[in-house]
């Protein structure tokens, strides 16, 4: 089973553990509806069947009492640890809200009505809009210690894509590190916007796809950038796609430059990126009768502090790959709901997208590991 043929069939496996056990007598005959069977068993088999349990709410009614504090001089109780102040529904119900949401990508109308059908808890779409705010207004202090993270990190991922707010064109940034993951969602695609998010005096190196808001900002917060391979590799190979034996030259060029510093593994010199960038210039640097080759070759070489970081920068990775994957997400989202109807859902939606694809990052999962943040973030 789910193999092609000539391939090693690849079953499900077994629970080690049955949490029930139940014994099927044989007393008719399934084939002919007849009870003339022998007396006794001539064989006995077993079947592993796994399925779920649904669920019922569990309502919990919790007495408050109420003591005077002679020193902050008014009457206070505990915290209530299961829910947020003033929910009526439990932290873990409007987890999963959450996550039906921004991870499934659910709309508002499907999530009542799953909700009903699979725990019996009934809210409105009003209540599911109402719950995301709710809960984005509580992951505050984590957001904004993600945003520190991310400017102290040493090499952050960053790119962006097309977003609709209330119908008009917006863009989604997207940071990611080998720890963090921050969305801002902003109506322009200037380089104004990471520097916004980023601020003027953050570390590390910047990698992304060579758009020219990335080299504005670059020139004004004088950190180290690493260029997209993966994007030099593909425009080379369009060049020799479509202008012949000069695109070629430079598609073969860029190939074996990028072999030769990816053999390095991260452990290379000052000295050998020069060595690097030599023979680049050196195979690139001759006529060429296309304007797009001669235009490509010359924008290229301008790169020369931005092309090999990753050479001798166990932190930095040679593509941005990692900020592509995690914007494909979003653009699924996007096809599906056509993006947010209010700049206040815009703000929900990105803060609420940086809070689990952080925890997907870190390895974490939301209905876990959002009650221990929640309870331990400061208002």
């Amino acid at each position: 089973m789910g193999a092609r043929k000539g391939h090693k069939a690849h079953f499900r496996l077994k629970p080690k553990w049955a949490d029930e056990v139940r014994h099927l007598p044989v007393l008719r005959c399934p084939i002919c509806g007849g009870t003339e069977l022998s007396e006794e068993v001539q064989e006995r088999g077993e079947r592993i069947v796994e399925d779920i349990v649904i669920p019922k709410p569990l309502v919990t009614k919790i007495i408050l009492d109420r003591r005077y504090c002679r020193h902050c001089k008014k009457l206070v109780e505990s915290p209530v640890l299961i829910a947020l102040p003033g929910a009526r529904l439990g932290i873990r119900i409007m987890l999963v809200v959450v996550w039906l949401k921004i991870k499934l990508r659910l709309t508002e109308e499907a999530i009542p009505e799953l909700l009903e059908k699979l725990f019996g808890i009934k809210i409105s779409e009003g209540e599911v809009i109402n719950i995301l705010a709710q809960v984005a207004g509580a992951f505050g202090p984590y957001h904004e210690q993600l945003i520190q993270e991310i400017r102290d990190a040493p090499a952050r991922h960053i790119d962006e894509t097309s977003w609709r707010i209330d119908g008009k064109n917006v863009w989604l940034w997207a940071f990611v590190t080998k720890g963090e993951a921050l969305y801002k969602i902003a109506s322009s695609r200037s380089h104004e916007v990471p520097l916004e998010v980023l601020g003027k005096g953050h570390n590390g190196v910047d990698i992304h796809d060579r758009f020219s808001a990335y080299k504005t900002r670059a020139r004004k917060t004088r950190n180290p950038q690493q260029d997209c391979w993966a994007h030099l590799v593909n425009d080379a190979k369009e060049l020799a796609q479509f202008y012949g034996e000069e695109g070629e030259h430079i598609h073969q060029t860029i190939k074996k430059t990028y072999g030769c510093a990816k053999a390095f593994n991260h452990k290379g010199t000052d000295a050998d990126i020069e060595k690097l960038f030599q023979s680049l210039a050196d195979e690139l640097n001759r006529p060429y009768k296309s304007h797009h080759c001669y235009k490509f070759v010359v924008n290229l070489l301008k790169e020369k502090d931005n092309l090999f970081e990753f050479v001798k920068n166990p932190e930095v990775d040679r593509t941005n790959n990692i900020a592509e994957r995690y914007l494909r997400h979003s653009v699924i989202a996007r096809k599906i709901g056509g993006g947010n109807r209010s700049t206040r859902g815009a703000i929900i939606y990105e803060r609420l997208l940086s809070i689990i694809h952080t925890l997907h990052v870190r390895d974490q999962d939301l209905l876990e590991y959002g009650p221990k943040i929640l309870l331990t973030s400061d208002d």
